[in-house]
């Protein structure tokens, strides 16, 4: 049966794996975010979490967030699993007193990678960002499959308006493919099917359809 695809079947499925993966990776040992889907306010980035904890329960319980960027929510189920687990290793890490990052938080040091390497994620450089370049090992893929992850539920995306919700000027067409730098954003658009053959040059790393 089809799965019916809303942000709530998509938010269902992260919170799912955020179980699983807690299980699997952190042997239960992450607080619960609550995790979300908001449009892209960072130029770029798949996801992010908040340091501090910026949702409150009747004024008693507090809590972190973790989102997953609405305007890059139909890349690959399995990449973008692996940006919750990301931001999952930077939960870790703030509970753990860890500081995995430089630069406002933008760079991705030593420490995030070693965390991120043990726990699911193979980890790229790039000059900008750091150890940011997190995509799953072949054992992550195997996990999902194993954890039956639910692909229709990550077929939406929203689409990048300006503030009056409207397309920028000069929107290219949707017969289009998009290719985005996985590091530092760079967005590429073309005609025909070039995928693993651009390169960003600034960051050295192959851009991923989006």
């Amino acid at each position: 049966m089809d799965i019916e695809v809303t942000i709530q079947s998509a938010i269902a499925e992260l919170q799912r794996f955020f179980t699983l993966l807690n299980i699997r990776y952190f042997n239960n040992e992450l607080e619960r975010p609550v995790v979300t889907i908001q449009t892209d306010t960072t130029l770029g980035a798949y996801g992010w979490i908040t340091a501090g904890k910026v949702w409150s329960r009747e004024n008693e319980e507090w809590y972190r967030e973790i989102n997953l960027c609405a305007e890059y929510l139909n890349r690959s189920p399995e990449l973008v699993i692996a940006t919750l687990l990301h931001e999952m290793c930077h939960l870790y890490n703030i509970q753990n007193d860890v500081q995995d990052t430089s630069r406002g938080g933008t760079y991705h040091n030593m420490k995030f990678k070693r965390t991120a390497e043990i726990r699911g994620l193979q980890v790229g450089k790039c000059e900008k960002y750091g150890y940011c370049v997190t995509t799953p090992t072949p054992e992550l893929s195997q996990f999902l499959e194993d954890n039956n992850l639910q692909a229709d539920c990550f077929k939406i995306n929203r689409l990048k308006t300006n503030r009056n919700g409207k397309k920028p000027t000069g929107e290219a067409r949707q017969s289009t493919r998009k290719y985005v730098c996985p590091c530092c954003g760079l967005i590429v658009r073309a005609s025909k099917d070039i995928a693993n053959k651009l390169l960003c040059i600034d960051c050295e790393e192959v851009l991923l359809e989006s």
